[in-house]
């Protein structure tokens, strides 16, 4: 090769170089989307909503929720992975679709090699609630019939494969019960039934439980994480009750496609975490029974790996398949 033609190369490889990182530091000069694998109005739909609101007035450019449901959020997770890696195609996301189902069936993408896992807000503990008019007053009440009564009591769940689905899994390995579970399609319709009192128990996050807790339409009897909400001091974990280590939660986090340039990534949850450290942010997810993260991309991605092994654990003893 001559000395002009690589010199030629090389002021073309400067100059591509030079454009893409007057790009980044030019993020964002047009809107962004934030895409959410559900319908509106789920605990998922509504932290896109929170985060695009604080984006929009930080960073001077529309960020746009489209909700893309189906699939039990498949659909809209693959369509992620294969836009553009320049930060304008965002993706808030939540457990189910990135550590739950990819243990449960084959899909076309990599939870951990697809994305870029930029922060995650919060987590919320499952709680466990029965009808208002249940015989169960207490866990240990729900306890003494199961064990006296094998196969007597029935679950709602949001679905095979489902957070509210595993749990139950959890609490009957964990106390050698045998229930019977009964699956939704979805957390929405479980909980109506659950409030109707069609089934004995319902684990659900407290994002959509704690308003018809606080009107008296639903009891809780325990709660899955590790720690007492802050919202419903008396309600004792099921780690207390006998579980020891007993844990589990459901989250909604914020993803970009694998490739995003690391300074949008920076700014990213540079923004979120300093939102979720707002007094305002801090009361709304005490009042909804979640608790807020601070977490640097690299520890969220240790995180989802912490959380994929213990679904995968619950997932291959209960031998759970769709």
């Amino acid at each position: 090769m001559d000395i002009t033609r690589r010199a030629a190369i090389g002021a073309a490889l400067t100059a591509s170089v030079a454009s893409r990182a007057r790009a980044q530091s030019e993020w964002p000069n047009r809107s962004v989307r934030l895409i959410v694998p559900f319908p509106p109005g789920g605990g998922t739909d509504l932290l896109a909503r929170v985060l695009a609101q604080h984006l929009q007035s930080r960073l001077g450019q529309p960020f746009v929720v489209e909700n893309r449901s189906g699939g039990g959020g498949l659909l809209a997770t693959e369509l992620v992975t294969r836009a553009a890696p320049d930060g304008y195609t965002l993706a808030v996301n939540s457990s189910g679709p990135l550590t739950i189902l990819p243990q449960l069936t084959s899909v076309p993408y990599d939870p951990m090699a697809d994305f870029v896992h930029i922060a995650l807000p919060a987590i919320t503990p499952l709680l466990l609630v029965v009808a208002p008019n249940s015989r169960f007053r207490s866990f240990s009440d729900l306890l003494h019939r199961a064990r006296r009564q094998p196969g007597g009591l029935n679950a709602c769940t949001g679905g095979q494969g489902s957070p509210s689905h595993l749990i139950v899994e959890m609490l009957t390995r964990a106390f050698q019960l045998d229930m019977v579970q009964i699956p939704y399609r979805g957390s929405g319709p479980a909980l109506t039934e659950a409030i109707a009192g069609n089934c004995d128990l319902l684990f659900d996050s407290g994002t959509s439980s704690l308003p018809f807790i606080r009107q008296g339409t639903l009891r809780a009897l325990a709660v899955s994480g590790s720690a007492r909400l802050a919202a419903l001091p008396d309600v004792p974990t099921i780690a207390e009750q006998g579980a020891p280590g007993f844990e589990a939660s459901a989250w909604s986090a914020l993803f970009a496609p694998a490739g995003t340039p690391p300074p949008i990534v920076a700014r990213l949850n540079q923004e979120v975490r300093a939102l979720m450290a707002t007094p305002a942010q801090q009361e709304r997810l005490a009042n909804s029974g979640s608790i807020p993260m601070d977490l640097s991309p690299e520890a969220f991605t240790a995180f989802l790996q912490r959380e994929r092994a213990s679904w995968g654990e619950i997932i291959r003893s209960a031998n759970i398949r769709l």
